[in-house]
C-alpha cells in the first residue's frame, strides 16, 4: 500500500467533487447559486456510500466525465466542512480510479430518511463551495 493509492485517509483540507447531471437541471446558475439537493441523492449504484472525487487525483474536468455524451456540473465540497456538519467522508478506490471516495451515511438504501434528506440540504445550500462548468461531453 502506498501513500498514492488512494486508500490513505481524505484530509480535511481536501477539495471533493460530486458530478452534477446538466440534463436533470439540478443546477441552474441563472435561479439559485447552488445545485437542488437532489444533486446529492444516492442512485441505484450508491450501496456504500454517494460517491465523490478527490481533488488531490483528478482535475475538476476528469470529475466531469460521465456518460458519454452527457454534460455535467461539478459542485465542490471540502472534507473537513462535511465532517464538521457530522458526514463522514471515506476513500473508496476503485480499479483506476485512486480518487473515488464515498459519504458512507448516505446511500441509496437510506436516500430517504430524515437524516438523508437533511444532509442533501445541507451539502446543496451551504457545504457546496461552488459548482463549476458545464463541461463538454
Amino acid at each position: 500500500m502506498s501513500i498514492s493509492d488512494g486508500t490513505e485517509p481524505v484530509a480535511d483540507d481536501e477539495l471533493l467533487f460530486r458530478r452534477v447531471p446538466v440534463s436533470q437541471g439540478w443546477y441552474d446558475p441563472q435561479i439559485a447559486p447552488h445545485p437542488s439537493p437532489e444533486a446529492f441523492k444516492p442512485t441505484r449504484n450508491d450501496v456504500t456510500g454517494l460517491s465523490v472525487y478527490r481533488a488531490k487525483y483528478k482535475s475538476v474536468a476528469e470529475a466531469a466525465r460521465g456518460r458519454e455524451g452527457r454534460r455535467y456540473y461539478v459542485a465542490v465540497l471540502r472534507a473537513g466542512d462535511l465532517r464538521a456538519r457530522g458526514i463522514d467522508v471515506v476513500p473508496r478506490p476503485r480499479d483506476g480510479d485512486p480518487g473515488h471516495a464515498e459519504l458512507p451515511g448516505l446511500t441509496y438504501e437510506n436516500r430517504y430518511t430524515d437524516e438523508a434528506l437533511e444532509w442533501k440540504n445541507l451539502l446543496s445550500r451551504q457545504l457546496c463551495l461552488r459548482v463549476e462548468g458545464p463541461f463538454p461531453p
